[in-house]
């Protein structure tokens, strides 16, 4: 005669299941990150200038970077910055972060690498070194943005905010969530997320727009200070190969 299995086994088999279940959901759903060029052009209370960001799969790690080069009558400044990173469990967990200016106020590269296991990173500017421990979820000053991204991919609705490594402090990043704008760019109109940094005084304002359609990168980026605008618009770019199209 074959044997029964009691209800208690029966009932384990069934919820054991349903988490199961839903644990591959929650898994299938976080999202993912996609390769990324993107070209900019720059006006800074009109001075011309240039940028582009970037994102490639490097092994196990991506590589974020972002370049600008503003000209000032015959000399220019030239930023590059670098993060280095992983993706775990839907959050972007920073290695290594390369800060670089040229040019006018040429400074010596700044480098910090992030231990996680230990919770502190350490910078390092020519013969200068600094350590600073923080917490789960921190970003570099470069790495926010994507994470940024990411959770606005997930849907996120409410107010956000990063906690941000920089040198020898650690500062909160917070972004209020503006709504949805049509925004016309190079490539034509783009559906996009308006988002609004938050500071603790009214002399710099700050938004970034976001591409919906287009993995949310960033296509416009305005800061207002002391009467002078800087202005950073999309050119030109691809999402995983694709070129950017408007509607």
């Amino acid at each position: 005669m074959k044997a029964t299995r009691p209800l208690t086994a029966i009932a384990t088999t069934i919820v054991t299941s349903c988490i199961l279940g839903l644990s591959a959901m929650a898994h299938a759903k976080q999202p993912e990150l996609k390769p990324f060029f993107a070209d900019y052009k720059a006006e800074v209370s009109g001075i011309s200038g240039s940028g582009s960001r970037s994102l490639e799969k490097d092994r196990q790690q991506w590589v974020l970077k972002f370049g600008a080069e503003v000209s000032i009558v015959i000399a220019s400044i030239n930023i590059d910055e670098t993060s280095k990173l992983t993706l775990k469990d839907g959050k972007v967990q920073p290695v290594q972060y390369v800060y670089k200016r040229s040019g006018i106020g040429g400074k010596p590269a700044k480098t910090a690498n992030f231990n996680w296991k230990k919770l502190e990173s350490v910078w390092q500017q020519k013969d200068e070194t600094s350590t600073v421990k923080f917490k789960q979820g921190s970003q570099d000053p470069l790495s926010y943005q994507l994470q940024l991204r990411l959770d606005l991919k997930a849907g996120k609705k409410t107010d956000l905010a990063y906690p941000v490594v920089d040198d020898d402090e650690v500062y909160e990043r917070k972004f209020i969530i503006e709504g949805e704008e049509i925004l016309s760019t190079r490539t034509g109109k783009l559906k996009t997320i308006k988002v609004k940094i938050v500071r603790d005084d009214d002399d710099r304002q700050t938004w970034i727009w976001f591409a919906k359609d287009w993995d949310y990168i960033l296509v416009q980026f305005l800061q207002k200070e002391n009467d002078s605008d800087y202005l950073i618009k999309f050119d030109q770019g691809k999402v995983d190969g694709k070129p950017v199209k408007g509607l």
